[in-house]
């Protein structure tokens, strides 16, 4: 492991460069998800620097999501995954920076987008599990966490299936930052969102199963107009309990 650190220059900030040595190596994989770090001390040796340097970048790292410290064990790599996006846009949300009008009008670009692309690239497993996640939405009596998790797994095996890794990145990011707000639109009314749920997936299945375009455009604009119904319906709810702004409710 040795040979792949560097010396690090001395005429700028010496954590910074010692931050952007070790980022360049999770991001080459040089060092790979789940590796652990050397020790403080001996990281300190092989970039010649002091381990208060050391120290303050790989804070600034795990601040950033790209290593994590386990008790007892060391400094290790995390995965390169949509929790480093989606981290910070949970923040956000939880602080009203963002309002779900904010959050709708990104997934209308890139939901709507994503619909046209998996009615051209979904192959027979992503439908498959597409299919299954209607299934789970259309048994009866869903725990609000139960129908969170299908309603979600639609919309990533969806993204999953337009072939493009940073839809998938971006659409998780986002699904799983309103986690909290689709357990809330749940438990103001159940039944219809489960309802709404199954209908317009289904709908934007069949266009997927047929290759149509446009169709699964359509529906898949129409089940975003959907989810503003259900966030208005539930806005009186959220409010003094998760701070998102639902503006005109």
């Amino acid at each position: 492991m040795n040979t792949i650190f560097k010396t690090v220059a001395r005429d700028l900030s010496l954590t910074e460069r010692t931050k952007q040595q070790l980022e360049d190596l999770i991001v080459s994989q040089k060092l790979q998800p789940g590796e652990r770090l050397p020790a403080e001390g001996d990281m300190a040796k092989m970039l010649g620097v002091s381990r208060t340097v050391v120290r303050e970048a790989i804070r600034s790292l795990e601040a950033r999501g790209l290593v994590e410290s386990r008790t007892g064990s060391g400094i290790y790599v995390r995965p390169l995954d949509h929790q480093i996006v989606q981290e910070p846009i949970g923040l956000l949300l939880r602080s009203a920076s963002l309002s779900v009008e904010d959050i709708l009008e990104v997934r209308e670009m890139l939901d709507v987008r994503i619909s046209a692309l998996a009615a051209e690239r979904a192959e027979p497993e992503d439908i498959r599990a597409m299919e299954e996640s209607i299934e789970v939405l259309s048994r009866l009596k869903l725990s609000a966490a139960e129908y969170a998790e299908a309603d979600m797994a639609f919309h990533s095996r969806l993204a999953a299936a337009a072939r493009n890794p940073l839809f998938l990145i971006l659409n998780n990011s986002i699904a799983e930052a309103m986690l909290q707000v689709r357990l809330r639109v749940f438990s103001v009314d159940s039944s219809w969102a489960i309802e709404r749920a199954v209908l317009h997936h289904s709908k934007i299945l069949s266009c997927i199963k047929a290759h149509d375009s446009g169709g699964a455009c359509r529906e898949m604009e129409e089940d975003l107009n959907n989810s503003r119904d259900m966030l208005k319906r539930a806005a009186q709810s959220l409010r003094g309990s998760f701070a998102v702004r639902v503006p005109g409710a």
